[in-house]
């Protein structure tokens, strides 16, 4: 797996966010005390109890949107979900129009002048921030890396360690899961209905924001030859806040399937939302789709890795 242990150097907490070092060692129990009674679906109960066992309990807090004060303890962890997701690949200009104006983060090159874009699904039944679906876009990046990498596809460049998703489209169904993303990390956050279905052969997801309009479908279906197996799915994300970028870093395993044995289409709606995503020139065929019906993940807290 991953190594998310926290650096030698601490770095500092987003900006405006008070972070607190709790005593005590993190475990499933203790992080989930306050969520309402659910199921856990454990994946592989002595990664995750060791893993957890590693990291140091923090509170982040800050003062709420409806200036309470707010308070979330990382790690974040997620007990029982699902995952649904593909990479499909577009114009390299295009992908450089959805990224923030700042030279650290480039985006990821499957040909001399196409770049990496992945749709993705959460269903989380268990978890820190209680039950949500999330579906995002974003794009493969990498933070300031010495020199750009050749193309490739994601099997070549998925254990670059300045890879990470830079979310630029992140509806959530839950209000809770919005405003902790926004408030701690920046997340382009907006509430909606979501309506999920993920099973060992694929899935399909949809997407309709609050204020009417369909956002987008989603579906991926595994051809027979797919083979399911336990999956590192660990990830870190980019995202801006204040001005700076924060890196959050999650450690995830999963039993499903990642692979290029099937098929993955995308639709986008009308929403006002939707209108850059209608725009994109994508892939024809996915470069890779991810099928895991069982999921585990926490996060680290997140950090203050710069200004833009």
């Amino acid at each position: 797996m991953s190594d998310l242990s926290l650096p030698e150097t601490p770095m500092s907490p987003p900006p405006g966010i008070a972070a607190r070092v709790l005593t005590g060692a993190p475990s499933v129990h203790r992080l989930l005390a306050d969520v309402p009674d659910g199921v856990d679906d454990i994946v592989d109960p002595g990664f995750l109890g060791a893993t957890l066992a590693q990291q140091p309990l923090i509170e982040h807090r800050w003062s709420g949107e409806d200036g309470d004060d707010e308070a979330v303890t990382f790690p974040l962890v997620t007990t029982s979900a699902s995952l649904l997701g593909a990479i499909f690949s577009v114009p390299l200009e295009q992908a450089w129009a959805l990224l923030p104006a700042t030279e650290r983060l480039v985006p990821v090159r499957v040909t001399p002048r196409r770049a990496a874009i992945s749709f993705f699904a959460w269903e989380v039944r268990r978890g820190s921030l209680g039950t949500y679906r999330e579906v995002g876009a974003a794009l493969p990046v990498l933070l300031d890396a010495p020199r750009v990498p050749p193309p490739g596809p994601p099997s070549a460049w998925r254990r670059d360690p300045s890879l990470g998703l830079y979310a630029f489209e992140l509806p959530v169904d839950s209000e809770r899961a919005a405003q902790v993303g926004r408030a701690l990390m920046g997340l382009p956050h907006v509430t909606g209905t979501a309506e999920m279905a993920i099973d060992p052969h694929g899935g399909r997801v949809s997407f309709a924001h609050e204020d009417a309009g369909m956002l987008a479908q989603f579906e991926v279906r595994l051809n027979r030859w797919a083979s399911q197996r336990r999956l590192d799915l660990s990830f870190q994300a980019y995202s801006l806040l204040g001005g700076r970028i924060v890196r959050t870093r999650y450690s995830a395993i999963g039993d499903g399937y990642r692979g290029r044995r099937g098929h993955a289409s995308v639709t986008f709606g009308e929403h006002r939302r939707a209108q850059r995503l209608r725009r994109l020139d994508l892939s024809r065929r996915a470069l890779e789709m991810r099928v895991v019906p069982r999921v585990n993940w926490f996060a680290a807290p997140s950090e203050d890795a710069g200004s833009i």
